[in-house]
This record gives structure tokens, sequence and C-alpha cells, in this order.
């Protein structure tokens, strides 16, 4: 296997260049918050679409995700293949109702939808998800790229982070998405390699199949069970977490027809990941089926050496300049999540938290320094915390995986469907936030079940009582025996459920707090109910005026180009921009390759200039076209 080299380092530090220069090229566009936050709501549906498929990718794709595959075989490219679903249906369920709120953060219609209590929560839970998570991807990136290149492993996450930090800082969502769209050009094509090159090494395709084992539903990996139910849990949380955690991708854009395009787009790209991602570490498999023997991989036996399959087959295939822009790509995955996750928080932490409780009468211009600042501070704590993580032994992965699935359900569950059901009364939210809450703790930590199971019930009760709230508020009005025997019900029924069920010694404590649990459950319905029950008609008349502006189509000239506003040109600049990559890695050809190698360098050059020249031409004429109409 080769090693990085000196034309390696110099495309990666180009690579960096690019990025900045994107941040200051759209730092001018940026006059206000709706701007820095919405991109003015004329982002291209086709740059937001790149952008929500590259935000769910970091180096974990090529990491822990190859080495599930290795163990797991077929069953993985399952796992891959629901992303595709899950994006489609979570994207057509709320893409255009998240363009009709005119909003500008995630959480910014929860005020109005439910009441400041939810907001607030809703905000403050998701800004701590995503610090953390992109702390972790960050580390997580840094300690695989820093042995690989052999530099020191802070001084990487420093670098990293700060360059992430100064091209969200100067262009906002703008320069996220650009970014997002060249990265994914570069991760496209490198993996678009690898995978002929990988199925090369067992004689094809159909040798690969034959040589595999054939499909299992049943998997035990790092001692966790998967199977049926977990591919049907990633398919629910992965759905409701498109319809309510993509919701900048379908603001941003011009209107509703391009917000549900951009779900259609990403659910498209998300269909080459079983292939690019899921058959190079089945050929790994076929290859190297003992790890143990294969030099490469000796360092990191008993540190799950699967996880390295990917990139061993990089360093194996690849010429020296292309492991370059491998790495690169492994950096753009991570740099478009964590871009997203910085002008995301700042984006909540701005219009929910300062202008929802400091400064309600703030003016954009004033929002838009303060976006500006929460991203610099957004920007160090994710940098400092990954820092901490890279030089600590500290079990805080494995805590923070189990933090971020108990509270998946519970937030995405009213986030998404409020856009949807009207009548649900303004305390449903939280209802359905403390149920999802209670029985994930149950089921994780006092029934000890796996993941699937667990999720599962999890959204079945968010959902519940959520979307039975509106009743149940009417029968505590109007008939509380009734009410009170349908809570006894739900507590009987989850009683039993959770007493036979428990998996693991049968301990006392274990038993008499799943019942509990299940008493406190069904008991809380009344006292929800109670709640519900209160709304009055002031109330409700604002949530029917919530509603009256989501049935309100958008109006692009007026709310979009009113007073004269231009659109901005994309298309030149992402096609110049993959041009000049494509180009600049064609001084590779000066050093000395192999034939094999220089095909390899030629195809993926041709790739670059190409899809740039395509881009550029078709794209000029279809912001000419988009000019005529929207201003002839």
């Amino acid at each position: 296997m080769k090693s990085v080299n000196i034309f390696d380092y110099l495309v990666i530090a180009s690579y960096f260049v690019f990025m900045l220069g994107i941040g200051l090229y759209f730092m001018r566009v940026n006059k206000g918050a709706k701007e820095y936050f919405a991109g003015g709501s004329m982002i291209p549906w086709w740059v937001s679409g790149m952008t929500l498929y590259m935000a769910n990718f970091s180096a974990w794709t090529f990491t822990g995700a190859a080495g599930f595959a290795y163990s797991t075989g077929w069953f993985a490219l399952l796992y891959f293949g629901v992303w595709s679903v899950a994006y489609y249906l979570g994207s057509q369920l709320t893409a255009s109702r998240w363009r009709r709120t005119r909003s500008i953060s995630p959480v910014e219609y929860t005020y109005t939808r439910f009441n400041v209590t939810t907001q607030q929560f809703l905000g403050w839970v998701m800004a701590l998800n995503f610090i953390l998570s992109g702390g972790v991807q960050l580390a997580s990136t840094c300690k695989l790229l820093a042995p690989v290149m052999g530099l020191d492993i802070t001084m990487v996450t420093l670098v990293v982070g700060v360059v992430i930090l100064l091209y969200t800082f100067l262009g906002g969502i703008w320069a996220v998405s650009i970014t997002d769209v060249v990265q994914g050009v570069i991760l496209l094509s490198i993996t678009f390699i690898v995978l002929p090159l990988a199925l090369g090494q067992v004689g094809g395709l159909s040798e690969l199949i034959r040589r595999m084992p054939p499909l299992s539903l049943e998997h035990a990996y790092n001692g966790v069970q998967y199977n049926v139910s977990w591919l049907l849990s990633i398919l629910i949380i992965m759905t409701l977490g498109t319809a309510a955690g993509a919701a900048q991708r379908f603001y941003s854009v011009k209107n509703e027809k391009d917000a549900k395009r951009v779900g259609k787009m990403a659910g498209a790209l998300f269909l080459t990941v079983p292939f690019v991602f899921g058959i190079p570490p089945l050929v790994a498999s076929v290859i190297w089926p003992d790890l143990s023997q294969v030099e490469f991989f000796k360092p990191y036996i008993g540190k799950n050496p699967q996880d390295l399959v990917f990139i061993g087959l990089c360093l194996q295939l690849l010429p020296n300049g292309l492991i370059g822009v491998f790495l690169a790509a492994m950096l753009a995955a991570t740099m478009s999540t964590l871009s997203s996750v910085y002008n995301l928080v700042s984006s909540i932490y701005t219009r929910d938290f300062y202008q929802g409780l400091i400064k309600p009468e703030s003016t954009d211009k004033e929002l838009l320094n303060v976006g500006r600042v929460a991203s610099v501070v957004i920007g160090l704590i994710v940098t400092g915390l990954a820092v901490f993580f890279v030089n600590s032994t500290f079990g805080i992965f494995n805590l923070m995986q189990a933090f971020f699935t108990l509270l998946n359900i519970p937030v995405v569950v009213p986030v998404a469907f409020g856009l949807i059901f009207r009548r649900v009364p303004k305390w449903s939210a939280v209802g359905s936030i403390v149920w999802g809450l209670v029985t994930g703790i149950t089921t994780r930590y006092v029934l000890n079940w796996d993941i699937g199971p667990q999720v599962i019930l999890a959204f079945v009760m968010s959902f519940g009582i959520f979307s039975t709230s509106y009743f149940t508020g009417k029968m505590y009005n109007e008939n509380k025996v009734r009410l009170g025997l349908i809570a006894s019900a739900v507590a009987v029924v989850l009683a039993v459920l959770f007493g036979n069920t428990l998996v693991g010694p049968s301990e006392s404590w274990r038993e008499i707090l799943a019942v509990v649990n299940a008493v406190v459950l069904g008991g809380s319905l009344f006292a929800f109910a109670s709640l519900f029950a209160n709304e009055t008609e002031e109330q409700r008349a604002v949530v029917r005026e919530f509603f009256k502006k989501l049935d309100t189509p958008v109006d692009v000239r007026k709310e979009v180009f009113g007073a004269g506003r231009k659109q901005i040109s994309t298309f030149p600049l992402v096609g110049g921009t993959t041009i000049v990559m494509g180009l600049l890695m064609s001084l590779i050809f000066l050093t000395d390759l192999s034939t094999g190698e220089q095909v390899i360098m030629g195809f993926m050059v041709s790739i670059m200039v190409i899809f740039g020249s395509l881009m550029w031409y078709f794209g000029k004429k279809s912001e000419i076209r988009d000019a005529e109409h929207y201003h002839g």
C-alpha cells in the first residue's frame, strides 16, 4: 500500500484555499439575517438538494459504515438502501409546508404553532444535539486522518475546525451550499472511481456475489443486535428526521415546487450509497478475510480494524494525488456536515433565543451581526470539543449515541407533524416529547431492549398522544370518566408489556420500575388532557392564522424578488471551480505515474472538467430563463 506524499498534501491545501475563497465570494451577498440563514430563499433547488445529500456524510461513512458493511455483508446494503426511501418520504411529507412557513430557523414556527415553552425546549435540545455531534464528527475525522497523513492530531483538528468556521462565518448558507456542491462532485467522483477498481480485485460483480455469504437478516455487531426491526427504526428516524430536520434546505429555495425537488434530488442521490459505499467494503471482506494477516491493519487489531477497510482499498488502488483527493473527499463529507451545523445552530440562537427572548425588536441587519458572532462561538465550541475528544479516553461517544437515540423521536414528531395536524392543541408537543422520552428511557435502560423495538415504541407513544391530543382534550371537558378509563387501560397495557419483555436478569427493582413507569405514562394522559382542554379561542385563532399562511402559496415575484432583487449566479461559479480543480489535479501527470495510474488520473480529471463545463453552459442558460420568467 502507498503512503501519503507531497502531492496529496498539495491537493488538500488547494482544497482548503478554494473553500475559503467561496466564503469570501459570498460574503458580499449577505445583507441581512434572511440571506445569511436562508439565502434570501434564492438558493437553487439542485444546490439545496446536493447540500441535503452532503450534510448526511462524514468520515464515519468511510469508516464506521464501511466496517459495518465489511462485517454484515449484504445486510448493510439494505441499510444503505433505506436512506433513499426515507429522504424521499420525509421531504414529500413537509417540504412545501416548510417553504410556506417563511422561516429562517427550524424551530421558529413552533412559537406560533405551539408555545414558547416548546420553542425554547426544542431550540436548546436541537442546538446541544448538533454541537455535540459536530464535535464528535470533527474528532473522529481528525483521529482517522492524522495518523494516515503523519501529522499531529491536535493541529489537524484545529486547522480543519478553523477553516470550516471561517467560510461559514463569511458566506453563511450560500457558502455552505455552494461548497457542498463542489464537495459533492469530489466525493462522487472519487467513489465512482474506487468502485470499479475494487470490483476488479475480485473479478467483477458476479464473482463478488458468488464469493459472498448469502444475505442474513440477523447480526450482532460490537455487542448490538441488528435485524429487520432495526431497519424499520432507521426508516422511521430518517424519514421523520428529514421531515423535521431538513427544514433549512426547504425554506431556502424559491417556492414549494422547488422545495419538493430538493427532497427528490437528495433521494435520487442516495440511490448511489449502496453501490459506492457498500460494495467496496464487501470486496475487502473477500480479499482480506483475516485483517490480522494484513500489514496495514496490524497496528489496529483490537481497535475495530474493519473501520479502515475503505481507506486500505484506496491506499492500495489509487495513485498519489488521488489519495489526496480521497482524503479531501473525507474532509469534504465532514466539513459539509459541520458547516451546516454552524449555520443552523446560529440561526436557532439568533432567531429563537436572541430575538425571541432577549430583543424582539431586532433589525434584520442586527440579526446578521448576531448570527455571525454566534457562528464563530459555535465553531470554537465544536473545535474545542473535538480537541478534547481526540485527546481523551472518556467514553463520551457511547454516551452521546444513547442521548441522540433517546431524543430524536420525541423531538422530531411534534416538529414534523405540527405542520400537518391542524387541530392538535398547543401543549400537544410537550406531551409528545414527555411520552417519547419516558418510553425511550424505560425500554432502553430498564427493560434493556434493542434499538429497533425501542425506537418503534417511542414513535408509537410520541405520535399517539400527539395525534389524539385534540380528542383527549375534548373528552376531558365532556366525559372525564371515559378519559380516566382510557388512561387506566393505557397504564395496564403498558404494565403488561413492560413486565413481560425484560431482557436479562429479572431483578425486582427493574420489574417495579417498569410497572411504575407504565402507570406514570397512563396517568399522565389524564394530566396532559387537562392542558389540552385549556386552550382558549384566542390561542386557536393564532393557530388558524398560522395555517392560513401555510395554505397561501409563495408569491416568488413579490416575496423573493421584491424590491428589484436579482438571482445570484451559481452555475458558473460551481462549474468554474470544478474545472479549475480538475486542471490543478492534472499537474500530477508531471510526476512519475504508471500507465494504470495515468488512466485513473485521466478519468478523474475528465469527470471534473466535463462536469464543470456542462454546469457552466447549461446552468447559464437556465439562469437566463429564470431571470426572464421572474423579471420579464
